[in-house]
């Protein structure tokens, strides 16, 4: 009886396997899951993060500037921060970029008002000029 049971459970049934093969990663939902992080953003010389800042956390302020004290530094300073914010926007999918920085370069100017008569900042002043120059040369493509 003893060797009736082994030769049974020796015994393997043909054509059955136990095999697993995972699926490919989804690229798409890395790539959506990378923009979300915003990791071009957060590296802009100008953006403010929060304390603490955790991945899927918005940037405290998107535009946190300090003035060099000269006016055609200031507008250069600007000019670079555009070029550099479209990249960014490039490289994190982000098309709202642009328009929160000028949200907030429009705050900014609000607090600051009462000693600048509400006018914005010569950083500010070159980038918008440099966006509206980018946008312009996008149209004429």
């Amino acid at each position: 009886m003893v060797g009736r049971l082994h030769s049974e459970s020796s015994r393997q049934l043909p054509g059955l396997r136990l095999a697993y093969c995972a699926p490919d990663p989804d690229r798409s939902t890395i790539e959506e899951l990378r923009r979300l992080t915003l990791r071009a953003t957060k590296a802009l010389p100008f953006v403010k993060l929060r304390a603490d800042d955790q991945p899927w956390w918005r940037p405290e302020s998107y535009w946190h500037v300090k003035s060099t004290g000269t006016r055609e530094a200031d507008l250069q300073l600007g000019r670079t921060y555009a070029r550099k914010a479209i990249a960014a926007m490039k490289a994190d999918r982000n098309s709202a970029l642009i328009a929160l920085v000028i949200q907030d370069i429009m705050d900014d100017s609000k607090r600051t008002g009462k000693n600048t008569r509400g006018r914005i900042g010569a950083v500010a002043l070159g980038f918008l000029n440099e966006i509206s120059q980018s946008v312009a040369a996008a149209d004429s493509d």
